[in-house]
């Protein structure tokens, strides 16, 4: 909804959903986000048909919900309400419900050639992210289901290094690592006082009515000062043994030369 409200000649986006806000399958600081940037939500609101005139869309046509029993996804279920029909006029139409990765591709001789759980997603090794097809890797959302970019750019990347340790014929699971702090820091020692004045940072964002006319970034850095700030309220691990190094050892080894 967001990048639609930024496309050329686009005057308003409305998104239309069956339950309520609490409800929604969305993080909160992207509803907060698009509300801010003057996105209409109407909530308990399901579109019942599609209006067109000559072949091009006019509109959808609407009923409103009233929330019922629970459902088998333990939330309550919207339930129309007779004689609240309405028409809400348009000129776009997009679809965002109910979706699933599209695994019907995913076969072989009319056989799935990968393993697909119930809800659609692929099975694979959560440690090599490996199908159970010799040579087929997944990663992202058709294996976890809806994630973060994040999530799935780091699947990509560790897809990436499975498949070349497969093709060169490695052992997948690489002998486990051990990884230690090389320098020891010492801790903050913040007083009650300090402990209670501190509050999480948030970082700046930039200002509605710019986002609405571009796609710069929305969420800035944090400034020196809040970062360290920030800093200070992290838990500690407290790894003393950094600090208890004998002299003649290098802080990045062990007496027997293992890099920690």
């Amino acid at each position: 909804a967001r990048t639609a409200l930024r496309q050329q000649g686009v005057e308003s986006v409305t998104i239309l959903y069956r339950r309520t806000r609490e409800e929604m399958p969305a993080f909160e600081e992207e509803i907060e986000a698009a509300l801010e940037e003057g996105i209409t939500l109407e909530t308990l609101v399901t579109p019942v048909q599609v209006l067109s005139q000559d072949g091009t869309l006019t509109g959808v046509e609407c009923v409103r919900n009233r929330l019922g029993e629970l459902d088998s996804s333990g939330r309550r279920k919207p339930v129309p309400s007779p004689g609240s029909e309405f028409t809400l006029n348009l000129d776009t139409l997009i679809v965002a419900i109910s979706e699933s990765p599209d695994t019907d591709s995913i076969a072989r001789d009319g056989d799935r050639c990968v393993s697909i759980r119930d809800d659609g997603t692929v099975t694979v090794d959560t440690d090599t992210l490996a199908c159970c097809r010799p040579g087929v890797f997944a990663g992202g959302d058709v294996t976890t289901g809806p994630n973060t970019v994040v999530d799935a750019i780091a699947a990509g990347k560790k897809a990436a290094v499975m498949i070349d340790r497969y093709l060169k014929g490695e052992e997948l699971h690489p002998p486990a690592e051990v990884r230690r702090p090389r320098h020891y820091i010492e801790p903050s020692n913040l007083s009650e006082e300090e402990l209670a004045r501190i509050r999480r940072a948030e970082p700046p964002r930039v200002p509605p009515e710019v986002r609405r006319r571009s796609f710069a970034e929305v969420e800035m850095s944090l400034s020196v000062h809040d970062a360290t700030t920030e800093a200070r309220r992290c838990l500690r691990c407290d790894l003393d043994f950094t600090h208890h190094m004998k002299p003649e050892s290098s802080p990045a080894e062990t007496s027997e030369g293992k890099r920690i």
